[in-house]
């Protein structure tokens, strides 16, 4: 690695580091109670598109609001060079307070990773693929990690959450 990718990786890690210590109220809540939904995606196939889209639609009729952001592929003006998305990119969605936060990227995309980060949310979750590493920082990112065996499905992932969620009970 030359020193300049060296520099530019360090950077990042510790940009990451620095929004992960960052103090947060947390809470975890019946789906019933959830009002605003934010979701992270990256490069996802057509099913997984219409997964999300489904989800949308399911929540829109339950009265909760869902943004999206994505990061489309060969993005790279939307990208600094840092690797990370640039604030004029993110904004919108980063500017919004939202009670959960579905992070559908893999559990070490740096696009995934940085915006869940940036975003204030009172719940974060993801999926993990047990298989790989799972960096310090990406557990720290998040408040409820599914783990699984493979590679993951959104609409498994997106199901079990929905059913996880509605057995919360406080």
């Amino acid at each position: 690695m030359n020193p300049l990718d060296l520099i530019r990786e360090q950077r990042r890690n510790a940009i990451l580091q620095g929004l992960a210590v960052r103090p947060r109220k947390r809470c975890i809540m019946n789906l019933d109670k959830i009002r605003s939904i934010g979701i992270v995606t990256h490069g996802l196939s057509d099913d997984d598109i219409s997964a999300i889209e489904q989800f949308s639609h399911h929540m829109t009729a339950r009265g909760t609001m869902v943004r999206k952001i994505d990061l489309p592929m060969n993005a790279d003006n939307m990208i600094d060079k840092y690797g990370l998305p640039k604030s004029d990119f993110t904004v919108f969605f980063t500017s919004y307070q939202y009670d959960l936060l579905i992070n559908a990227t893999p559990t070490d995309d740096l696009f995934g990773l940085y915006v869940t980060l940036s975003t204030s949310s009172s719940l974060r979750v993801v999926h993990h693929d047990t298989t790989l590493p799972l960096s310090r920082t990406a557990e720290e990112a998040h408040d409820l990690i599914l783990r699984g065996d493979g590679p993951w499905d959104l609409t498994h992932l997106l199901t079990q959450l929905i059913t996880f969620l509605s057995q919360i009970r406080k």
